[in-house]
């Protein structure tokens, strides 16, 4: 593996993030980026069989194309940030394997790279699936940022591998080095968590936001909806494991339903909760293209506005407009939010109503529609 670093330097001037933010501050990499590549070169570790997990953007999956990586994803945006990114730098489509992260690998990996996540139970299922692939003299290298430490890293590391390294600090990053992993078979039990609520009983897999418990905004927003005869169909934006799809489902015949996630985790946590039919669909996308003009009466969202350990609502904002353009002419869209988001004047750039519907002290509940004048 031989890395110009001038050249990596200039390309990652190039690499775009999606879904597409406002926030100049936001990059496409990071110095852990940087530091698994200054790492790679100077062990010359080999890259005959190289996975690659949590890279967001595809900048380890471009950098290291020509070593045929498996990169596995956990979103939609992740997927196509990778292509298009691939794209930008003339890599072919044919030349990526991409993998959703619940599927298994066709082969096993010597080496593991992985930019590791903010969530545990993430970390967790991808130390899973990498031990039941890794041979036994494998290695994984996975960064992050020093601030971003925490025992508990070190602790779900130390279960799937016998040896546990963790390297000094370059440019305020940190790497950990694992090897001798440590062979077990994951049952799927291990890989879903269990959340009772309202005397129903939801599967979500490992990851999903909200681990333990239904979303406290979640809640407040299924506590004070209240459905118009008027709505035939619906939209879910950020389903999560489908809680909020389920409820609707629950209350009325619709025409159409569409319950839609950028997480691959959670929309397959919904095709565990929510029975499909011709009308009721689960949807892996990230934003609003894919649906025509005037399509639902109904959208519902929660919209997340932290992306790891970024915080970016110009994300939901933008969700927000788009949410004008395919909305039936009586139709209403119904945000719960934190209350400091102050939602309402974006709305208002779009939305000739806004009303709240409800709040707390933390949370507020927004119905935005067009006048019927």
């Amino acid at each position: 593996c031989n890395i110009d670093f001038k050249a990596l330097f200039c390309s990652m001037k190039k690499f775009v993030r999606l879904p597409n933010t406002t926030d100049r501050s936001l990059k496409a990499w990071s110095a852990v980026d940087e530091h698994i590549l200054r790492h790679i070169e100077e062990n010359d570790y080999p890259l005959e069989n190289v996975s690659i997990y949590h890279d967001r953007f595809g900048y380890l999956t471009c950098e290291l194309i020509e070593n045929k990586p498996t990169t596995l994803v956990y979103l939609a945006s992740q997927k196509s940030s990778i292509i298009q990114n691939a794209f930008s730098f003339n890599i072919e489509v044919k030349n990526l394997h991409i993998l959703s992260v619940l599927e298994n690998a066709t082969t096993k990996s010597n080496v593991a790279l992985m930019k590791i996540p903010k969530s545990l139970d993430l970390l967790r299922l991808y130390l899973m699936k990498i031990v039941e692939s890794m041979p036994a003299d494998g290695f994984v290298i996975g960064g992050f940022m020093t601030r971003h430490f925490s025992k508990s890293i070190l602790d779900i590391a130390n279960e799937y591998f016998e040896e546990v390294e963790q390297s000094k600090a370059w440019k305020k990053s940190r790497l950990l080095i694992l090897s001798k992993p440590k062979k077990r078979i994951t049952n799927s039990d291990e890989i879903i968590n269990t959340i009772n609520y309202r005397d129903s009983i939801y599967q979500q897999y490992l990851g999903v936001f909200s681990a333990n418990q239904i979303d406290y905004a979640t809640q407040f927003l299924l506590e004070n909806i209240q459905l118009r005869a008027s709505e035939n169909s619906f939209l879910d934006i950020g389903c999560g494991n489908g809680v909020i799809g389920k409820y609707l489902l629950e209350q009325k015949t619709w025409s159409e339903a569409v319950l839609m996630d950028d997480s691959i985790l959670a929309t397959d946590s919904t095709l565990l909760n929510v029975a499909i039919s011709e009308s009721v669909k689960v949807l892996n996308e990230y934003n609003l293209d894919t649906f025509s003009s005037e399509q639902f009466d109904l959208i519902i969202t929660n919209p997340p506005f932290h992306f790891e350990y970024e915080i970016d609502p110009s994300i939901a904002i933008q969700l927000m407009e788009n949410t004008a353009r395919i909305l039936s002419p009586n139709g209403r869209l119904v945000i719960v939010a934190n209350k400091h988001l102050n939602y309402k004047s974006q709305l208002l750039n779009w939305y000739s109503i806004v009303d709240i519907l409800a709040q707390n002290d933390k949370f507020v509940i927004y119905q935005a529609e067009q006048s019927k004048v």
